[in-house]
């Protein structure tokens, strides 16, 4: 008994310090990220480039790789681990309780563990465009978006 509650207690502390290592993104930090991007892959054109501003990822030879470049500046993806769930409740949740069943309901839905193991860039669109049309309300509403800034 006493060994499940010092297990219990040290779980409970792995993941707080999991949880607060990371920072909630602001609507700054989403453009930076967007913008930093788009750096990196110059050869995307403007119509391409404001569509992501809008959170909406139309089908283009840079979008995967985009997609993988913004997701791991917002801190929710990395390439070693995938998807940090707790990172994504935290940044969709932290001000507003009200998305979490969406964003829950999305990760359930979405979240694989790269599986079929492809590249990294595929692997991190596929999981955020399965996931954002279930939650872009919310994703806009958290972020904002240029037009809306």
């Amino acid at each position: 008994m006493k060994f499940q509650v010092v297990f219990l207690l040290i779980c409970g502390v792995a993941w707080t310090s999991a949880a607060a290592k990371f920072e909630v993104r602001t609507p700054e930090d989403a453009l930076k990220a967007h913008e930093d991007c788009r750096a990196e892959f110059p050869s995307i054109p403007d119509e391409i480039y404001e569509q992501y501003l809008e959170y909406t990822f139309p089908e283009h030879k840079r979008t995967k790789c985009y997609v993988k470049c913004w997701v791991e500046k917002m801190g929710i993806f990395h390439e070693r681990k995938g998807y940090d769930e707790k990172a994504i409740y935290k940044q969709f949740t932290n001000n507003n309780t009200k998305f979490l069943s969406t964003v829950q309901h999305g990760l359930e839905k979405c979240i694989d563990h790269n599986e079929a193991e492809t590249d990294f860039c595929t692997f991190a669109h596929r999981v955020f465009s399965c996931w954002l049309p279930i939650n872009r309300h919310v994703v806009r509403s958290v972020l904002g978006t240029p037009k809306a800034n």
